[in-house]
């Protein structure tokens, strides 16, 4: 059973959610106007110093021998705040996050006001999802020690998933400049440079024998050959070639495979090379991916490899990337664009996935009870000299949401809110993710995804637990890009609140999310679905990070 409701403006519904993203805009204004650059604040750069073994095995990604050696080094120096902090970032990349949580807690009983606990602790709140705590805290530490390098790494972090990204850029630079041994702050600092600067950065990195070594070794190889990948690109790649500024297009109708028949998605035509294909419309994916049968048949050549990750327990699926010439999506048509191809002749009983980042420099509308999806030009922002070239961003998420930060300007841009969208609700993003607070129940908040590609809307087991009981399931139940997920239930009644909307849910499928949170950073306790997305006329701001969800009954056709 389901059962969905608008909240009205007055309700408590919409005015505890906006309490939880209201209190988190006010502490980004105060961390804009706080910074090092102050006349009366005089920060010292961190000299260069020779890695400890911990240390060097935490860089190296042997992060269970890094969390051995920072256990030896503490019984050597008991409460030794920065031994702590990098057992709880060892700790964190272990993903053991309650170990995390334990650790910096006690031993700031002990030591309440130590800056580097401090961080520490606010780190964890962060990949915890606790994004209001962890600023927070943040403040406290930084009204003890405005320079404090990692201080502002976390910044950064916050300030990125809430689509500031001029503040984002400005944090890094400050600590870059207290910290550039840092290579995690290093790391980060490089993606501000341009390309061809990244790519000479990450050759020198590499050239070192000692700098990089092991897993991050090979992930800094994996990075420079994308980096390289997109520097062959043409200086207007995908970009449109038709006159029209917007679309309208039918919304169709994917259907299940198997004997039980039902629509399992909606999804838009769009020609490849005047091949025509109907792609899943998916807010939970990032770019263009089409099964291995409609690129042969579009002619698309096979050019480097990859993989391709999604829901399910099997793993990556083996994936190349390919360059179409020309694609048409209703009246656009878009040139030299480049294109996921999986090693499969289908995806899913699909023909392939539209990830709906890949119109980030558009308004995007999903309106499921007319069955028609909007692509409409953004309003400028005060500082654009020139209105925004429409193009398809089909590059991947993180350059996706590069590209959005800047939109025509070449500098980074906070999120500005345009009078025409006062009604619509900052979200958070990481990548291509949208993630919204959900009150479960009316007891507690939790981050969901918005996931049109999902069938169902569905919750980690840990959250479900929380504010309801959890029984039965089994394997099979639910399967994705990366096959069945090995272990599902269900949950009883959990009643969601969000954005104005009320939804009433039971039997709702109960599985780990644990890899969502993982590449999202923060923890992601489950997928808003089409069960309930359908119902919804949403609108889509990836530039700024607004998404505004309308229910009207009276509105088109809500019988699926």
């Amino acid at each position: 059973m389901r059962c969905l409701t608008r909240q009205s403006q007055e309700s408590g519904t919409l005015s505890s959610y906006k309490s939880l993203l209201h209190p988190l805009l006010a502490m980004l204004a105060l961390f804009i106007s706080a910074n090092p650059a102050r006349a009366d604040v005089h920060c010292k750069v961190a000299s260069p110093h020779e890695l400890s073994p911990a240390e060097r095995a935490f860089l190296d990604y042997r992060m269970s021998e890094a969390e051995s050696l920072y256990r030896d080094a503490l019984v050597k120096s008991p409460h030794d705040a920065v031994q702590v902090a990098g057992l709880v970032r060892t700790l964190l990349r272990e993903q053991k996050i309650d170990d995390a949580s334990a650790t910096v807690a006690a031993e700031l009983a002990a030591a309440p006001n130590s800056v580097p606990l401090l961080v520490a602790d606010a780190e964890v709140q962060y990949r915890q999802g606790k994004v209001i705590e962890a600023a927070g805290t943040a403040d406290q530490a930084f009204r003890s020690d405005p320079c404090n390098a990692r201080l502002y790494l976390l910044r950064a972090r916050i300030f990125r998933l809430n689509s500031m990204y001029a503040s984002e850029r400005r944090a890094i630079g400050f600590a870059h400049n207290l910290d550039p041994t840092d290579l995690d702050i290093r790391r980060v600092w490089l993606g501000t440079l341009p390309l061809t600067q990244r790519i000479d950065q990450q050759k020198q990195l590499l050239a070192s024998p000692d700098s990089v070594t092991g897993e991050e070794r090979e992930k800094v190889e994996k990075g420079l050959k994308n980096l390289e990948f997109f520097a062959t690109l043409p200086p207007k790649s995908c970009h449109v070639a038709s006159t029209p500024t917007s679309t309208e297009i039918p919304l169709a109708p994917i259907e299940s495979g198997g004997n039980s028949r039902h629509i399992a998605s909606w999804g838009l035509h769009v020609q490849f090379n005047n091949t025509e294909a109907t792609l899943a419309v998916d807010t939970g994916a990032s770019g263009l991916l089409i099964n291995r049968a409609i690129a042969e048949r579009a002619g698309l050549k096979a050019g480097a490899r990859g993989q391709v990750f999604g829901v399910g327990d099997q793993g990556p699926q083996g994936a190349y990337r390919a360059q179409a010439d020309s694609i048409r999506i209703g009246s656009l048509e878009f040139k030299d664009c480049t294109v996921e191809v999986t090693d499969r002749k289908d995806i899913l009983g699909m023909d392939g996935v539209v990830g709906t980042d890949v119109f980030s420099s558009y308004l995007i509308t999903l309106d499921y009870p007319m069955r028609k999806f909007f692509l409409t030009p953004l309003p400028p922002r005060p500082s654009d000299s020139e209105i925004a070239a429409g193009g398809l961003n089909t590059g991947g998420a993180e350059l996706s949401q590069d590209l959005a930060a800047s939109g025509p300007s070449t500098e980074p841009q906070d999120r500005y809110i345009s009078p025409s969208m006062k009604d619509y609700f900052p979200v958070f993003r990481s990548g291509h993710f949208l993630i919204v607070p959900v009150v479960l129940n009316g007891k507690q908040s939790r981050l969901f995804m918005v996931d049109t590609g999902a069938f169902s809307t569905a919750i980690s087991p840990d959250a479900a637990r929380a504010v309801t009981k959890v029984h039965g399931g089994g394997a099979g139940l639910v399967k994705g890009l990366s096959g069945d997920v090995a272990k599902v239930s269900f949950s009883e009644a959990i009643n969601f609140r969000f954005a104005g909307i009320e939804q009433q849910n039971n039997d709702l499928f109960t599985f780990d999310t644990s890899g969502i949170s993982r590449s999202a950073g923060v923890e992601v306790s489950g997928f808003l679905g089409s069960t309930l997305l359908r119902q919804l006329t949403i609108s889509i701001d990836y530039r700024d990070g607004l998404v505004k969800f309308d229910y009207d009954p009276r509105h088109g056709n809500h019988n699926f």
